[in-house]
This record gives structure tokens, sequence and C-alpha cells, in this order.
């Protein structure tokens, strides 16, 4: 139908109004159902007792009134039974109630982890001296094992961690807020990414034996020079892209407390303005591995978000956005992974 005038707009909003839609009425033999149920299940089990007692008295060749007690023993059976069965059923009630009231706690347990959680990330600035920032973190579940960590000194110098723990859920978690104050509590001491990188993983070790490890980029930005100084410890590498080419940030060793004694090696890359650099997590990569590109080919595709008009903003949304439709690493089913992204442009 088609409202052509504000008349019949008026029109069929009184219609509306007058004649509220009703929910259909419940069939009423549906409403009868539980009442026959019953009385057939009563008569039924009449005639089998009966039946059952009439069996048990030619068996045995007794008398009826020697044999009262059998039909005494069927009502005391009944009875039992009953019981039994009510006495069942509420406790199951109870156990059901006692699991829905710590399936409610624990919800509340991990919404309240969650905000912790995202409350402890830091806020990045969406510029600085020379720079343009963005980082976002989706995780897979309420709490995840993704992070990051932003921190300015007064020196003109800025340190960006970019980690995974390995694993998920409350347990990634729980070693995120401690790496984070790790890494805070280092780089009041030192700027140089491998310090940070080798004693960051001697903590690791040393609280984990090696089992979770994480992987991360650690890196120093220093504006005076303009350079870039990273460690990329068992990390999906990192890209700089520059006039139509990139350049990979692979170099380091091995994850985060994985090993212990590991000693790592930094690379370095001179920046220009209108560079752009892309950090992510294997969340986001491995969402690309059951299709034919990579996060370069999908920012290739996407050449007006490489140029310096591109906001990065809108490359950490993109990223993101790829991840959330990925289909995961072949083989893997029902995938799921955090996901994180952290974008830098040199201005």
């Amino acid at each position: 139908m088609k409202i052509s005038s504000p008349q019949d707009r008026n029109a069929l909003s009184d219609v509306v109004r007058s004649e509220p839609v009703k929910a259909p009425a419940e069939p009423r033999w549906l409403s009868r159902t539980p009442a026959v149920i019953a009385v057939a299940a009563g008569v039924g089990m009449f005639l089998v007792g009966t039946g059952a007692e009439s069996l048990i008295i030619r068996a045995v060749s007794g008398s009826r009134s020697a044999l009262e007690w059998i039909s005494d023993t069927f009502i005391s059976i009944a009875v039992a039974s009953l019981a039994y069965l009510w006495l069942h059923l509420k406790e199951s009630r109870s156990r059901l109630l006692d699991v829905e009231r710590s399936g409610i706690v624990l919800a509340e347990q991990l919404r309240l982890a969650a905000n912790i959680q995202r409350n402890l990330l830091p806020d990045v600035p969406a510029t600085s001296p020379g720079f343009a920032w963005a980082a976002r973190m989706v995780p897979a579940g309420q709490v995840g094992g993704d992070f990051y960590d932003f921190v300015e000194s007064g020196n003109g110098t800025t340190l960006v961690l970019l980690g995974d723990i390995s694993g998920k859920g409350i347990p990634a978690a729980l070693l995120h807020s401690s790496l984070r104050a790790v890494f805070r509590l280092i780089a009041l001491d030192t700027h140089d990414p491998v310090l940070i990188a080798e004693r960051i993983g001697s903590v690791l070790y040393g609280q984990t034996g090696g089992t979770p490890y994480a992987t991360a980029i650690v890196a120093c930005f220093d504006r005076a020079s303009m350079r870039l100084t990273y460690v990329n410890a068992g990390h999906p590498f990192g890209l700089v892209f520059r006039d139509g080419e990139e350049r990979m940030l692979d170099v380091g060793g091995s994850p985060l407390g994985m090993l212990p004694g590991v000693c790592y090696v930094a690379g370095c890359v001179d920046l220009q303005p209108g560079d752009l650099g892309v950090l992510v997590t294997d969340g986001i990569t491995e969402a690309l591995e059951g299709r034919p590109t990579s996060v370069r080919e999908v920012l290739r595709q996407q050449g007006q978000l490489l140029g310096r008009g591109g906001l990065v903003e809108d490359v950490c949304d993109l990223l993101l956005a790829v991840a959330a439709l990925g289909p995961g690493p072949p083989g893997a089913g029902t995938w799921q992974d955090d996901a994180t992204a952290f974008v830098f442009r040199v201005v």
C-alpha cells in the first residue's frame, strides 16, 4: 500500500491505535493436553497395577485375604517412588539454581575483568610532534590476550609495545596486566628495545617457565633523528609503507618468555614524512590465511589509505573489519582470535 498524503498517514495511525494487534489465541486442545496426559497416566498405572497384582495372586495360589499385603506393597512402592521422584526433582531444581547463580556471578566477574582490561589500555594521542597515531583491539571473548602500550618520554622518544600472549581468556588477560606493568617499569630505566625485550622475556620466563609466552614488537620512535628502532620477538612482521613500497619489520628473535637467556637484535628504519606504519597481531594475519590475500595486499587495494591523506584511524578500522570477516586458518573450524592493530603516520 502506498501512503501518498498526510491524511492517509493520519488515517493509518488511527487504525493502528484503535485496532491493536492481538496475539493468536492458544488452541483449546493444547491447553487441555497436560490434564489428558495426567488422567491417561493414572488410568494406565491403575490397570498395570491391578493386572500385576492378579498375576502374582494366581502364581502363588493364595487366598485373597492372605495376600492383602500385595496391595499394600504396591501402594508402598508407589508412594516411595513418588516421594523419591519429588525429592530428586527438588534437589535437581536446587542444583540448577546454584548453577545459574554461579553463571551469573562468573558473567559479572568477566564483565568487570573486561572493563578493567579496557581501562588498562593507554590513551593513544591522535597526534604528537611528527606523528599521528591510532590503535584498536577487539578481543575474541570478553577478555583477551592481545595488548598494546604507549609511553611518551620527556626526551623526544616514544615507546610502543604491541603483544599477543599465547592462549586466550582469563589466563592470558592476567599476564597482559603483568607484562604491561613490567614494560612500564623497565621503560623508566632504558629506551633500548633490545634491553626492554630481554628483560621482559626474562621476567616472563621466570613466571611461567616458557608456557605461556608472548610474541611482541617493541618499538622506539626518536623524533630528533626520525628513526624507528624495533625488536620483533616472534611476532607477525610490521610494515612501513613509502611511495608504493614497503619495509618489513621482522628483525628480532624468539617470543618473549619462551626460552631463558635469549639475546635480541634490533632493526632500524629511517622515517620520512608520509610514511605509514602498520603493526598487527596474528588475529588479523591468520584471518586472511584462508583467502588469496594478506595485510599488505588489503592495504594496497585501498591506495587512498596509503597516501598522505589517509587517516590512521581508517586503516585500523579496515584491518579489524577484514579480521572480523576472515575465515581464519584452513581447517580451524569456528576460528576466533583477538585482533589488534596499531598504526602510525609520519607527518
